[in-house]
């Protein structure tokens, strides 16, 4: 069962995508969601793309591939104490970053 705010999707194993893929293609063509499994984890994910726009499809997975980094970026920054920095603090870090690496310091991860 889905949790509440989640979307729920179907589940294939690998070993079924391998033994019986016209099956995993026929709910594809009935537009599900699917996550392949393997090993008892999440893999992938497997959705429809909608009258062939591959290159639509790719680009709708690069932006929220985005939205999701850009959101974790701020939970972290929340955790970290530093969602209330000022701007002027902001832009010493800024500052600070650049310096280094003009100077060929080596950047933190």
């Amino acid at each position: 069962m889905a949790r509440k705010g989640k979307q729920e999707t179907g589940r294939v194993s690998y070993r079924e995508l391998r033994n019986t893929p016209g099956r995993v293609w026929e709910r594809l063509a009935e537009n599900e969601k699917l996550t392949l499994m393997a090993d008892g984890e999440a893999k992938a994910i497997l959705v429809p793309v909608e009258g062939g726009d591959v290159d639509g499809a790719w680009e709708a997975y690069r932006r929220g591939s985005a939205m999701l980094a850009a959101a974790r970026l701020r939970r972290e920054a929340r955790a970290a104490g530093k969602a209330s920095m000022s701007l002027d603090e902001i832009n010493a870090v800024i500052r600070a970053t650049r310096d280094r690496r003009r100077r060929g310091a080596p950047r933190r991860r």
